[in-house]
């Protein structure tokens, strides 16, 4: 029990993680909650405890956050519970992994930074967290730290010149301080990182404030209705082909007289096929023919030698096609089962085809001349995504997704909360229509102008504009984020040099 003991200290940081993000959402406690953590770091006399002190951090903050996983492959995935608990585990680990990662190169720097060692936790931070957004499972950059921030719009401005990783790293450069601060407090040297901490919260929340101002200006001409409508996945057949068909038609003719620019329908349980179902091609040509600009939606396409694509397809306001974007980035056992001799006994959630296979390319479609990308479903998750959109001059971004398979957890509102910075990034409005909610018209200061609620059949009506230009994230996208890998690397790499010898681990 004495050797556990001192492992308090990362647990405290996992725990306050939680309760940073949605449904909890307390994101001021981001800022203090990895001063344990990087306390235990500083402590840590081997890599081995500086590792297994963030790895369990980590594992304490991403198993609670994520525990809506294992209920989706056991009830949808055709994976038995023991087995389903077990995949979520190994996830959790793989996830875990990543803070473990970042103490273990805070502790290796030390040779090269001595007792300002604890400045390289940021830089090894962020460094993880691009690992997480692409070697995970392909990627799963779920909640990354900078997100816990999504209701702090000040903050979030930041992103359009730095994206969510400037924001992830000026929080841990803040947390790192402070423990900084409590460890080797001697001296007005020890105080220095900190000045340097809350000068960059002070002018990141003055640039946050100018950039309110500037893009709350922004006049929203269009009017969009995002039509929600909570086709669940156990519905039975008769009711969800119901609701996949007449009962969008009925939503729309309950709107009367309004005038709508564009509707947008959300990724949901495929009843009808936009390409082999000629009564449904039709009645989903009259509906797009109701509204100035059209109609953008989600179906399944096929492709040649039995492919299937999860797509989205867009029809001009004459009912006419104008092009489909086949979705890139497919989520591994909801749409493709990876490593399938090694999970045999699993099928994707979506088993109205199987496996889909993935697009070729990520491009925007012009509607109307406007050119508007659609991220489907966790797409939206990934900033590379929304960035290539815009450079193929995307002047609105849409997200169809379904997040009806998570039920009544935490799962929607972080998608939700994430979704909301690819807006910031690209300075864009972003409509996303989810099939049982959240839909939402974000605006491209992240702020939320309307809403749906959770499980419920509505329409959520809102205004948006066609935007131009690009931000310098856009632009560069990650360069900053890669810049602090590199360093992370070579103190690292300097720490270890100056460590080589028969040194115990």
């Amino acid at each position: 029990m004495k050797r556990l003991g001192p492992f308090f200290l990362p647990i405290l940081s996992g725990l306050a993680g939680f309760a940073s993000f949605p449904r909890i959402a307390l994101g001021h406690l981001a800022w203090i909650a990895l001063v344990p953590l990087a306390l235990f770091i500083a402590r840590s006399g081997t890599l081995r405890r500086a590792f297994l002190g963030g790895f369990l951090c980590g594992a304490v903050q991403f198993f609670p956050l994520l525990v809506w996983i294992p209920g989706v492959l056991v009830r949808y995935g055709g994976v038995p519970a023991p087995l389903g608990w077990l995949m979520y585990t190994a996830l959790v680990a793989g996830l875990a992994c990543c803070p473990g990662g970042a103490a273990l190169v805070t502790v290796l720097s030390r040779p090269a930074l001595g007792r300002f060692s604890l400045l390289a936790f940021p830089f090894a931070w962020v460094s993880m967290e691009l690992v997480r957004n692409y070697a995970v499972l392909g990627g799963f950059p779920w909640l990354q730290i900078g997100y816990s921030q999504s209701d702090y719009l000040p903050i979030v401005q930041l992103a359009d010149l730095t994206g969510v990783y400037g924001v992830s790293f000026l929080i841990v450069w803040v947390n790192a301080s402070l423990a900084l601060v409590l460890a080797e407090g001697r001296g007005p040297r020890a105080f220095a990182p900190l000045g340097i901490g809350a000068a960059l919260v002070v002018s990141s929340v003055a640039y946050g404030r100018a950039a309110l101002a500037r893009w709350d200006r922004v006049e929203p001409r269009f009017t969009a209705a995002l039509f929600q409508g909570n086709i669940a996945p156990d519905d039975p057949e008769p009711l969800a082909a119901w609701k996949f068909g007449r009962g969008y038609v009925e939503m729309a003719d309950a709107l009367g007289a309004s005038r709508i620019d564009l509707a947008v329908l959300p990724e949901s349980p495929v009843s009808s096929s936009f390409e082999s179902d000629p009564s449904y091609r039709s009645a989903v040509e009259r509906l797009a023919a109701r509204f100035s600009l059209g109609l953008i939606f989600n179906n399944t396409a096929a492709g040649p030698g039995e492919r299937w694509f999860n797509s989205a397809y867009f029809l001009t306001g004459r009912g006419a096609p104008a092009g489909r974007y086949d979705k890139v980035h497919l989520v591994p056992f909801g749409e493709y089962v990876p490593l399938r001799r090694l999970f045999f006994f699993a099928e994707s959630i979506t088993r109205d085809v199987g496996d889909f296979t993935p697009g070729a390319s990520v491009h925007a479609v012009a509607l109307d001349g406007h050119r508007v990308g659609a991220l489907v479903c966790f797409e939206a998750i990934f900033p590379e995504l929304a960035r290539e959109l815009v450079r193929d001059g995307g002047e609105l971004l849409v997200n169809l997704t379904n997040d009806g398979w998570y039920g009544p957890s935490a799962a929607p509102y972080q998608h939700l909360a994430m979704a909301r910075w690819r807006a910031v990034e690209n300075r864009r409005y972003l409509l996303r229509a989810a099939n049982s909610g959240v839909s939402a018209v974000i605006a491209p200061t992240g702020r939320i102008e309307r809403s749906t609620n959770l499980f419920a059949r509505e329409v959520c009506l809102g205004r948006f504009a066609f935007l131009s230009g690009r931000t310098p994230y856009a632009s560069r996208g990650d360069a900053a984020a890669i810049v602090r890998a590199i360093i992370a690397l070579g103190v690292s790499g300097a720490g270890a040099w100056k460590r080589r010898g028969p040194k115990r681990l």
